[in-house]
C-alpha cells in the first residue's frame, strides 16, 4: 500500500504561516529547499550538450561482453556466475571472478587471438586532427 503526500508550493506556505502563527511541523528548519523551475532545467541541459570531436578510438572501447558460468551440481538447481569478460577495450581475466575450486576450462588470454583493427585516415581528417598557426 502506498500514500501520497502533497508538498504544497513556497507561495502557498508563505501565505499558510502569516495567516497561522503557530506550525503544527515538527520540523527545525525554516525553509526547504525548492526546486528550480522547468526553464532553468532546459537552459542547463542546453548547456551541456555539446559537440563532440569524432572519437579516434576503436569500437572495442564501447563494447562489452559478459560471460555467465553454471558452476551448479548436473542433477542440482542452477548457480550461476556472470562477469565481465571484455570492457573499456581489455579483456579481462576470468580467474578475478571465478572461485578458486570452480574447475573451468578457459582460453589463457595470453593465448588468445585478437582481432586486428586498422584505422585509416584521410589527409583532410589529419589536417583537421592539428591545430593551426
Amino acid at each position: 500500500m502506498s500514500s501520497r503526500i502533497d508538498i504544497p508550493s513556497k507561495a502557498m506556505r508563505q501565505s499558510s504561516s502569516s495567516q497561522s502563527p503557530l506550525s503544527s511541523s515538527s520540523s527545525t528548519y525554516s525553509t526547504s529547499p525548492s526546486t528550480p523551475a522547468r526553464s532553468s532545467t532546459a537552459a542547463q541541459k542546453q548547456k551541456m550538450v555539446h559537440e563532440r570531436r569524432p572519437s579516434l578510438l576503436g569500437s572495442a572501447i564501447s563494447k562489452s561482453e559478459s560471460t555467465v558460468i553454471n558452476i551448479g551440481e548436473p542433477d542440482g538447481p542452477p548457480r550461476l556466475i556472470s562477469y565481465l569478460s571484455s570492457s573499456q577495450g581489455f579483456a579481462w581475466n576470468p580467474e578475478l571472478f571465478l572461485p578458486s575450486y570452480v574447475d573451468y576450462d578457459y582460453t589463457p588470454l595470453e593465448n588468445k587471438r585478437e582481432p586486428v583493427i586498422e584505422i585509416t585516415l584521410t589527409d583532410e581528417e589529419i589536417a583537421n586532427m592539428f591545430p593551426r598557426n
